[in-house]
């Protein structure tokens, strides 16, 4: 299991905090160098020091993922800097939610398809070019989430944001497999994080009941075990498996 992404460059969005850091400080203990993309500097910083720490190697490229200009100047520092673009994690999100449908702000509407599906797009977009023009492939994860099978109450805007993430996976998937990139996805459940923690205080959700309702084993995911996910369906070893979204959920999903 050691050093897969010896020799690899990887670019993981929304690396400043919770899931997507974890990821970078993986792939980085692998063996691969990690561009950190996100929009929060000090947060990218301190996730670039933790791998340097550890003896890995990082950059920190601050990006806003809605615009495209600023994603592909991060790609551009994956190739520039560190020699090409391997494996790429799109993870970079955001869930402001806590009213239903009809009391849905349309600007609140709006950012939530910017950020988490056409961030997506753009970041596929500039990755796939960057694969395709260095002709070795690559694989890419994007990031969904249960709530694109189960939807949670008063989540529209997240729920339909994450639900056009199947449907970007699995089209980009048919069109570029045969040429040597296997794109993907993940949906985790009630993962630990700072955006699970903000959700559930904006609702005043109790964490007993939250964990009895999305976990079959009494406890939320922790972001490790996201990132063990990720790595695998970045590497060798899942080279049969493309346009799939795999549920990383404590069991939720089969209840």
């Amino acid at each position: 299991m050691a050093n897969r992404f010896d020799g690899k460059v990887a670019l993981v969005t929304g690396g400043a905090s919770g899931m997507g850091r974890a990821i970078s400080l993986a792939f980085a203990a692998e063996g691969g160098k990690v561009v950190v993309v996100d929009v929060n500097q000090a947060g990218g910083d301190e996730t670039v020091a933790a791998i340097a720490a550890a003896g890995g190697t990082a950059a920190f490229v601050k990006t806003d993922v809605t615009l495209a200009a600023s994603v592909d100047a991060a790609v551009a520092r994956a190739v520039d800097g560190f020699g090409g673009l391997h494996a790429a994690v799109n993870a970079a999100a955001i869930e402001t939610e806590s009213s239903a449908l009809a009391e849905c702000d349309e600007s609140e509407f709006d950012r939530m398809m910017d950020v988490n599906v056409k961030g997506v797009f753009l970041c596929m977009r500039a990755e796939v070019r960057a694969m395709l023009a260095q002709g070795t492939g690559g694989a890419i994860v994007n990031f969904s989430s249960t709530n694109a099978f189960r939807p949670q109450p008063h989540q529209t805007a997240y729920t339909t944001a994450k639900h056009a993430i199947t449907g970007l996976t699995k089209a980009a998937a048919i069109d570029y497999a045969g040429q040597g990139i296997r794109i993907n996805a993940i949906a985790p459940g009630s993962i630990d994080t700072p955006m699970l923690r903000n959700a559930m205080a904006r609702r005043n959700r109790d964490e007993a009941d939250v964990i009895k309702r999305l976990s079959l084993i009494g406890r939320f995911g922790q972001v490790e075990e996201i990132a063990k996910a990720t790595l695998w369906l970045c590497s060798d070893e899942s080279s049969f498996t493309m346009g799939h979204t795999l549920a990383v959920d404590g069991g939720y999903l089969a209840r």
